[in-house]
């Protein structure tokens, strides 16, 4: 899966285009990419997704 990590002032996101991406199971997949130890390691996800 392709993403974009952004961070400013403290806080930390995952961005996923959904456009692009397809995210089964968001929020499992919001607590596997948030763990610093085994995953990315942010403050949340975001998903970017057509209306």
């Amino acid at each position: 899966m392709k993403f974009t990590k952004m961070h400013g002032i403290g806080n930390d996101y995952v961005y996923v285009n959904c456009f692009e991406e397809t995210v089964n199971n968001p929020s499992e997949v919001s607590k596997f990419v948030s763990d610093r130890h085994f995953g990315i390691g942010s403050d949340g996800l975001i998903l970017i997704c057509p209306s």
